[in-house]
């Protein structure tokens, strides 16, 4: 319901109220850690609890909700039509390196000087310093003392992670940025504004093809900025998001109770997630199954990873087409993570029709990617307490942002339960359950 004039100061107390007691939950927890500190390799050490984990959600929310309530509305909207500037010129700092030169000073001096920053990325120092200025205003950099700047939590995240900072700037180059561009231009077209198919989408006006995104990278040439960026950064930006949702994907679900069960990675790249669950569960069984390039690329990374896993037959790798025969019969669990988001429903559908032609009576389909929560809810995941949106409202922004750039790029999608349900029937498969992560992903089990 929305906010009146004469309900918008109890609302204000009751979000200002909420934030106090949730605080609470927070600070006992950084508490906790501070007198049981866990080492870096540990499993917990980037995973919230399910308190910590609920709380951020609610003080993400609460916040996003007291600004909208107090700020003057042109203001806002005038933040949101420039937003664009600052994903830009944060994506020029991190391309120039900016979060590694600032960590190599903290254990010197713990910040470095403009000049030196300029020296050593190349940009202008007065360009810069306002850069950086624009920057620290939106939390992402520290200006300590005149002149001289810090990382902060946010760009120290980035700092010697080079799949983390692969996976920011995939979504600084030209091919998310035009098709954006293009959106409104495509939904106000009579004629592609009902268009479902990935040939049909913002990316083929902004490109001027009739190619999907998938065929214009694979058929294009490295002398080709937009192809080129997306072969340089696309690999290694998939290793990025496994750490985003990986550690909750191997702890929120009961891998454990499987035994000695195949786990098939449909579409799984070069296994990456596979990796994650082979530390923890040493008695699952892989197998990785992509187009050739990517396995090609799964050898050489399982080589480095893991490679007792292929020596042994533990994991084998697997070209596959998964609109094609699942050639892997009866396994225990078929795995899609972050695929069909990139397909329209009616192809979603042909793929788990793949699937469904190859399970056995127990065998199970276990979908890991976003899901879109509702502002009014959904009867299938967990509700914020008012007088918070029931989806969470601000906190749910960046799954609803991801989904945007899914319509504009493939004409693709993140979905809702109900959508899940939805072609999962048509498929001839039921929803079982959606299990709900400590993540922007969540794993929507699938069964016969």
């Amino acid at each position: 319901m929305p906010t009146s004039k004469s309900n918008r100061a109890q609302t204000l107390r009751s979000l200002v109220q909420l934030l106090v007691n949730t605080s609470e939950v927070v600070i006992k927890e950084w508490e906790a850690e501070e007198q049981h500190p866990q080492p870096d390799d540990h499993l917990a050490s980037s995973l919230p609890s399910h308190q910590l984990f609920e709380a951020r959600r609610i003080i993400v929310a609460a916040c996003g909700m007291c600004v909208d309530l107090v700020e003057d509305p042109r203001i806002r909207l005038q933040e949101l039509s420039e937003t664009f500037a600052l994903s830009q010129a944060f994506d020029t700092t991190v391309r120039a390196g900016v979060p590694d030169i600032l960590a190599e000073a903290m254990p010197r001096s713990g910040s470095v000087s403009a000049a030196e920053l300029s020296q050593r990325t190349g940009i202008d120092e007065k360009k810069l310093v306002r850069l950086m200025r624009f920057l620290c205003s939106g939390g992402l950099y520290e200006e300590v003392k005149y002149l001289d700047f810090a990382n902060t939590r946010m760009s120290g995240a980035l700092a010697g992670n080079p799949p983390a900072q692969a996976f920011q700037l995939i979504y600084g180059t030209k091919a998310v940025i035009e098709p954006l561009a293009y959106l409104p231009e495509t939904l106000l077209d009579p004629k592609m504004t009902s268009a479902t198919s990935a040939t049909e989408s913002a990316f083929q006006k902004a490109f001027k093809t009739k190619q999907t995104l998938w065929d214009f990278v694979e058929g294009g040439d490295d002398s080709d900025e937009v192809v080129r960026e997306i072969r340089q950064l696309f690999p290694l930006s998939m290793a990025g998001q496994t750490q985003l949702s990986s550690r909750s994907i191997v702890a929120d679900f009961p891998w454990g109770s499987l035994g000695e069960a195949t786990i098939v990675d449909v579409g799984g790249g070069v296994g990456s997630m596979c990796t994650e669950l082979a530390k923890v569960f040493p008695n699952l069984q892989f197998v990785v199954q992509d187009l050739a390039a990517a396995i090609e690329q799964a050898k050489s990374y399982w080589k480095a990873e893991d490679p007792k896993a292929l020596g042994t037959g533990r994991v084998e790798l697997m070209v596959h087409d998964f609109f094609k025969e699942q050639p892997v019969k009866g396994a225990a669990v078929y795995l899609l993570r972050c695929v069909l988001h990139d397909w329209p429903d009616d192809d979603c559908v042909k793929i788990l029709t793949r699937l469904r032609e190859a399970m056995a009576p127990d065998s199970r389909i276990l979908i890991a990617e976003m899901i879109i929560h509702p502002p009014l809810g959904s009867t299938q995941l967990k509700s914020a307490p008012a007088p918070l949106p029931a989806n969470y409202g601000r906190a749910s922004l960046m799954k609803g942002m991801h989904d945007i750039v899914m319509l504009s790029s493939l004409n693709g999608s993140e979905r809702t339960p109900e959508q899940f349900v939805d072609i999962a029937s048509r498929a001839g498969l039921r929803t079982e359950k959606i299990w709900e992560c400590r993540s922007p992903v969540s794993i929507t089990e699938l069964r016969l």
